[in-house]
């Protein structure tokens, strides 16, 4: 008889980077032959464009730090008192669902002056997610022997419950602290942790109308208003409610921003939904990323300002403003603090300008230089943009050099 390996449930938190975006609209509708997927996974090194190495850095080192980290999860490890982590970085937001990425195995150093835990990268593996033909996933399975051990699978997601089309294996030796490829065991099946019945997660299904706020909560026993601001957002003279909805069961989950438009009658309905402008908000290891967090109604435009601890993360600020029926974003701005200097970049996206300006911090007086730099000019939907992610390409053309 043949031997079946099948995960019914998956044990522990998954590492993903093929469901990334909770709120993608359209699913690609392409179903490529199982061949043509095991081919893109073997020839990542060849095609991709890799990463520098992380391995030997820490989690606060600046090259790290820069680096979207797409999920993160702890590891268990029963024998050794270390603490391990696993995690998922990619140079652009979007490339955790379509690009280069990169998986880390992190273990525990200590924490810093601000109680922020610091992990050094003892390992990595670069791969190229490409959903639905390449998802990697993290697994608890029990393949070698009775022991159950964390994986990482590369696989081919089809929408249905199981997955059957099976690429690559790694196991997470934390022993030898590596990522330890093995041969794919024949008739492996797993569930599919993306996979639901239904066309949308009924969690991030909202009511059309309402007479309040609350009437918007899809469970009062499991989400709450986190923040909420009032005023007249899209120029009827009509007092409009911005509201960010949190779980109160997973500190990790995602946060949705929500736009309730009010009619003539004194009801709301529902205008727009962000499930990516809010970060999640504290790390793996249960620490805030950001100190302190507001969302504001000003002068018509919803303003959204994320301050970071010191020393741990930087700041970042963005302004919306509605252009007809289109809630989008006009204006980023970050600060962060370095040794020796202060940088800050003030992106007006109306205009397609950002400027630089770095305060010697070494000197007395302090002297602050400027550059300004060309942006092609770009439209970013509330809905579907984040707000590191347009900085992301900010970063890449000032350290292009290329001012203007």
């Amino acid at each position: 008889m043949k031997k079946v390996f099948i995960l019914i449930l998956a044990v522990g938190t998954l590492l993903q980077s093929c469901n990334y975006k909770v709120q993608d609209h359209v699913k690609e509708k392409v179903v490529p032959a199982m061949e043509e997927a095991i081919m893109q996974v073997g020839t990542i090194k060849k095609t991709g464009v890799p990463i520098r190495s992380f391995i030997g850095r820490t989690t606060n080192d600046t090259v790290v730090s820069k680096m979207h980290e797409c999920l993160g999860v702890m590891l268990s490890k029963k024998v050794s008192k270390d603490k391990y982590a696993l995690a998922q970085y990619s140079a652009v937001i979007d490339h955790c669902q379509h690009g280069q990425c990169k998986f880390v195995i992190e273990r525990f150093l200590r924490h810093d002056v601000n109680g922020q835990s610091v992990f050094l990268i003892v390992d990595e593996l670069d791969v190229r997610a490409n959903y639905p033909a390449i998802c990697y996933g993290k697994f608890q399975l029990a393949i070698e022997g009775d022991r159950e051990e964390s994986y990482i699978v590369a696989f081919y997601n089809s929408d249905s419950e199981l997955i059957t089309q099976i690429n690559r294996i790694w196991r997470i030796d934390l022993e030898k602290e590596k990522f330890v490829e093995i041969s794919k065991p024949r008739n492996l099946i797993l569930t599919n942790p993306d996979y639901v019945e239904s066309e949308e997660d009924p969690a991030f299904t909202f009511p059309s109308t309402g007479k309040k706020a609350l009437d918007f909560i899809v469970d009062p026993t499991v989400f709450e208003i986190q923040y909420e601001t009032t005023g007249d957002l899209n120029g009827d003279s009509l007092s409009d409610i911005v509201m960010v909805r949190r779980d109160k069961t997973d500190k990790m989950a995602i946060r949705s921003i929500l736009v309730l438009l009010q009619n003539k009658d004194k009801s709301y309905r529902l205008h727009k939904i962000s499930n990516l402008l809010m970060p999640v908000e504290f790390n793996k290891d249960g620490s805030k990323i950001y100190g302190t967090e507001d969302i504001n109604i000003v002068n018509g435009e919803l303003h959204l300002n994320f301050y970071g601890l010191a020393g741990v993360q930087g700041n970042i600020w963005g302004h919306f403003k509605y252009f007809g029926d289109d809630l989008m974003l006009t204006y980023v701005e970050t600060y962060n603090v370095g040794a020796g200097s202060w940088q800050s970049l003030y992106y007006d996206v109306v205009k397609g300008e950002l400027t630089e300006e770095i305060t010697d911090t070494t000197k007395e007086d302090m002297p602050a230089k400027t550059k300004t730099f060309k942006m092609k000019k770009k439209k970013y939907l509330f809905e579907n943009s984040s707000l590191d992610g347009v900085m992301e390409a900010a970063y890449k053309i000032v350290n292009s050099e290329e001012a203007v």
